[in-house]
């Protein structure tokens, strides 16, 4: 609208865009429309000449032409809400116009007046303010009026806001009366509607703030001489809790329709009452005994509400005292018949929508994509995408169009755009998860589904499962066609797992177990070492096909040669995303230390039991990093026991020297009957049904694996000093014998001969033979003696005269035997030593094979 507003209009500022106004051309300025034009309409063709000339886009029409249902609704639950109450009443196929303002939530529903000379037909204005369930006062109030006689509404122009008036394509105000389609409707038909959607309204928990208006016209009726519709006690009682105030009655209106309703509820009893009504409308100091008089004697002929109002003020109020009088007619089965013929077609609705969701998943619009449209996938078939609106008009390749044709025929979605965004809202409020915004995958849930992905802030965003579940999972779900065979197979894998992880075979069952059972990853990963040839990959693919299913767009493997390429290494996680299990296939040897590390480090960053490994990033090439969740357990096989760094006291690797060797390798039809197992998807089944029941109450996740004897020399040949190195062998070759007590001399003679076996063990590839001794012990010396004192103790520091004689230590296990030699002699000690040594020879062969051969050098003459 151009131009000033005169100052003699003094409401229009308030009512911009909304107001009746005329443009005065002398003064250059609006003002308000006034005379015949607001209740008649522009009937003079003169007149509309005029006023087309006038500086406004805005143009308006009468509410008593035609009526609207202006709801604006604050949000989308609300907007829904009023919607389906207008399609329930009026029906499906009934030709309203719908006006919307941007992507707004608010809309406004035009229909054709049935009568203008019919007063009590003409429809009635009407404001209501309501709560959905869960809002309160900090909640925006949700309002709706009727616009009838006495007010209109802007048909085309601008909002106030700046956001233009639209009207729907399909269902246009100008479209529908040119065709003569408008859906004629009048005063009974708006009761109809505010009575249904009141009901509703309380079905779903929320409740009416105010209600005012729609108390002009209708006949009058006469109460007087007719018993009270209720207990006189139960209205005063329920007037006690709406008293008279602005709150509840804030126009004339309003207390009018109060009174005229108390007055057609007590009948008879309203005069022998009047003081008790008087003392309720005055009690508040809103309204005072004259003007109380005034109206209370106005109605004393007849009243235009009928006896039933008062209830439904109660209602409005939710105040719920004694039960109307009774109805003409069957009002129990009448409500039961209406009750019963809504719940028919919500089910019927809900039915329809049910099969949509069975078979279709929705992309969100302007988000998955940057187009703007919508898009939508078979669930089954979550490869194929198409636009939906082309779906809907049978544009796409998708062989089945029963569904569509039963859509359109239903009455409530006809063939038209306003139709499929009528769907789109149904399904999105009855099945939030048929709607997503990403992609994902997790190997939790079947391909085609939606899944929850929480965000840092509270907001959950909905994703689309574009990973398959492996064939294995999927024939688990159903019994083996044939139990004897899958009894022997069972056999066979639960002897095969025996014999790779030996001792630790349990541990390696229950860790497989948790993971079917839980669909989380334990905390750490598998390194399977040992020869070429023994079935070390047989079991790393074995679990690919069991947790991922090996093919197209299944499992995650990687090549371990490109993790020891610095080039290579930070692309080797770009296809992991949504696997169980990651297999490193053949780790070469470890070239050089730096290497080594830097392969366990990549490994181990996604070992870890706590947050921190939950999720991982990767990269793929030419594309930006991305943070993904982890469910994966690493698995990793090699030739070669040092292609990775264990370090001492390592929690995240379970190191598994392979159990099956040259020695005791089962023939060749063993491995024949196991690969035909692992590689059918039906006869491994019975292995996941086996983990699926398997117990592991007494399994804890959180707890470091256990360290098997390969894992202890892994960690020794870890240790990059010689000194220290040849420390932990010596101690572990005299625990091994069973000793307990010795001395220093011993322990250097010992650590030569760890580190002359060391080079022959290695084909010299380890070379850091030297003669041990403490004398003047030098740093390296001193960290070897800290790895000693950590596992025994000193007994004693012996001299024999002025010569100072090595030291004794005993192991720290045999505590009773050092506290019974503490105060021992000199002889005494040195007898002891000679007597263990005697007793528990030393052996050449080591709990760790690196360090077998002779425990001691033979003689020759020390440096």
């Amino acid at each position: 609208m151009g131009g000033k507003i005169s100052t003699k209009a003094k409401s229009l500022p308030d009512n911009l865009g909304k107001a009746p106004a005329r443009w005065f051309r002398r003064d250059s300025a609006w003002g308000g429309l006034t005379g015949d034009y607001v209740t008649n309409g522009i009937q003079d063709p003169e007149d509309l000449e005029e006023m087309a000339t006038w500086p406004t886009s805005s143009v308006g029409i009468l509410g008593r032409f035609a009526p609207g249902i202006d709801s604006d609704a604050e949000n989308d639950d609300a907007r829904r809400l009023v919607e389906s109450v207008v399609l329930d009443v009026f029906g499906r196929e009934a030709g309203f116009a719908e006006r919307l303002r941007g992507d707004s939530p608010r809309r406004l529903y035009a229909f054709k007046a049935a009568s203008l000379n019919d007063e009590a037909r003409v429809v009635r204005t009407r404001h209501i303010a309501y709560r959905l369930k869960g809002e309160d006062d900090t909640d925006p109030l949700h309002k709706m009026d009727i616009i009838g006689s006495g007010n209109q509404y802007v048909i085309a122009g601008m909002h106030k806001t700046g956001t233009p008036y639209r009207w729907d394509p399909d269902y246009d105000l100008a479209d529908l009366f040119r065709e003569n389609l408008i859906e004629e409707i009048d005063n009974a038909d708006i009761g109809r509607f505010l009575a249904a959607f009141e009901e509703t309204l309380e079905e779903q928990g929320g409740y009416i703030v105010h209600s005012s208006g729609g108390h002009a016209a209708g006949s009058e009726r006469d109460y007087s001489d007719q018993d009270a519709v209720m207990p006189v006690k139960d209205i005063f009682g329920g007037l006690q809790r709406v008293p008279n105030d602005e709150a509840n009655f804030p126009t004339r209106d309003d207390f009018v329709f109060a009174l005229s309703a108390i007055r057609a509820a007590l009948g008879a009893e309203a005069e022998p009452n009047r003081h008790h009504v008087e003392a309720w409308a005055t009690a508040e100091g809103f309204a005072d005994r004259d003007y109380f008089d005034k109206v209370w004697d106005s109605l004393e002929r007849a009243v235009r509400v009928d006896r039933n109002a008062l209830d439904r003020l109660f209602k409005r109020h939710r105040v719920f005292v004694s039960a109307r009088s009774e109805f003409t007619g069957d009002v129990a089965a009448m409500t039961a018949e209406i009750k019963a013929d809504k719940k028919a077609r919500r089910e019927a609705k809900d039915e329809l929508l049910a099969k949509v969701f069975k078979l279709f998943v929705f992309g969100r619009v302007n988000t998955a994509t940057d187009d703007n449209t919508l898009r939508m996938r078979r669930k089954k078939r979550a490869s194929t995408e198409w636009k939906a609106s082309d779906w809907w008009q049978f544009k796409s390749d998708d062989p089945d169009v029963s569904l569509i044709q039963e859509l359109h025929t239903s009455g409530r979605y006809p063939p038209s755009e306003a139709g499929l965004w009528n769907l789109v809202r149904d399904m999105r409020a009855l099945f939030p998860y048929g709607f997503y915004t990403g992609y994902t995958r997790h190997p939790g849930f079947e391909r085609g589904e939606i899944i929850d992905d929480p965000k840092p802030d509270g907001e959950i965003i909905r994703k689309l499962n574009l990973r398959y579940l492996s064939p294995v999972i999927l024939a688990a779900g159903s019994p083996p066609k044939n139990q004897k065979q899958a009894n022997k197979d069972l056999v066979l894998l639960l002897n095969f797992i025996g014999r790779v992880f030996g001792e630790h075979a349990d541990y390696e069952l229950d860790t497989l177990a948790y993971m079917v059972q839980t669909t989380k990853r334990p905390g750490h990963m598998l390194f399977l070492v040992g020869e070429k040839g023994m079935g070390k990959s047989i079991y790393s693919n074995m679990l690919v096909s069991m947790f991922d299913g090996i093919g197209e767009d299944m499992g995650g493997s990687i090549d371990g040669t490109k993790l020891m390429a610095e080039a290579s290494r930070r692309f080797v996680m770009a296809n992991i995303e949504g696997c169980r299990i990651i297999s490193v296939k053949e780790l070469p040897d470890g070239t050089t230390p730096a290497n080594m590390a830097a392969v366990t480090s990549v490994l181990k960053q996604m070992v870890d039991p706590g947050p921190d490994g939950d999720y991982i990033q990767i990269e793929a090439k030419f594309k930006n990093g991305a943070s993904i969740r982890n469910f994966a357990r690493i698995v990793s096989t090699s030739n070669y026991a040092n292609a990775i760094s264990v370090e001492q006291g390592d929690r995240r690797i379970f190191y598994i020297a392979c159990g099956i060797t040259s020695e005791n390798r089962p023939d060749d039809q063993y491995y024949s009957d196991l690969t035909s197992i692992t590689k059918n998807h039906e006869r491994l089944a019975i292995f996941w049904r086996y983990l699926l029941e398997r117990d592991i109450s007494h399994y804890q996740v959180a707890k470091a694996p256990p360290v098997s004897v390969a894992k202890q020399e892994a960690e020794i040949a870890g240790i990059a000093d010689a000194w220290e190195r040849h420390m932990e062998a010596t101690l572990e070759s005299l625990r091994h014998a069973g000793r307990w007590i010795f001395d220093l001399k011993e322990i250097a003679e010992v650590m030569s001969a760890m580190g002359e076996n060391e080079h022959r063990n290695t084909n010299g590839a380890v070379d850091e033979r030297r003669d041990y001794e403490f004398k003047a012990p030098g740093r390296s010396a001193q960290a070897a003696l800290r790895r000693l004192k950590s596992k025994a103790e000193k007994i004693a520091d012996l001299k024999s005269g002025s010569t100072r004689l090595p030291s004794i230590y005993g192991f720290k296990t045999g505590e009773r035997k050092i506290r019974r030699l503490a105060s021992a002699s000199r002889d005494e000690l040195l007898q002891e030593i000679a007597r263990d040594q005697r007793a528990n020879p030393l052996v050449q062969d080591h709990a760790w094979d690196l360090f077998s051969g002779p425990p001691r050098l033979e003689p020759k003459t020390r440096r």
